[in-house]
């Protein structure tokens, strides 16, 4: 699932158990513009519902912008880059790293002021679970 044709032939029922996560992620989260479960060289995996923008446009600039964070935090030995965040005036974007198994992927998440940058990492690493469950074939989280 490395690269984008990979990822257009995802089983169709994977596609609906990740979007499944992808979506009640952005029902837990007011203000939430924007979701792109993304492959790591910068293909659109699945938009989430209510994303705005072009999918396939906001995969691959996470992609160039994890690229650069992880360079910046070899240079200064920081480790495997995780999460980076911005904040605008009208809003932040969060993205993560998942170290999934076959391939690793990036989420992507745009919100508006009224978002907490607490609550939507929390929630973002917890999606980010699920999905690495769902793709090793386990399940992270038994209730749902």
């Amino acid at each position: 699932m490395a690269d984008g044709h990979d990822a257009r032939r995802m089983d169709p029922a994977l596609r609906e158990r990740l979007a499944k996560h992808l979506n009640a992620f952005v029902d837990d989260i007011d203000g939430v513009r924007s979701v792109v479960l993304a492959t790591v060289d910068g293909f659109a995996l699945l938009p989430a519902a209510g994303t705005h923008g072009n999918g396939e446009r906001l995969a691959a600039m996470t992609s160039a912008m994890l690229a650069l964070a992880a360079a910046v935090g070899r240079e200064l030995a920081l480790g495997e880059l995780e999460t980076l965040m911005l904040e605008a005036g009208e809003g932040k974007v969060l993205m993560l790293a998942l170290p999934c198994t076959p391939a690793p992927l990036l989420l992507m998440t745009a919100c508006d002021t009224r978002c907490v940058v607490g609550k939507v990492l929390w929630s973002a690493k917890y999606c980010g679970r699920n999905i690495m469950a769902e793709l090793s074939g386990s399940r992270a989280d038994p209730q749902e």
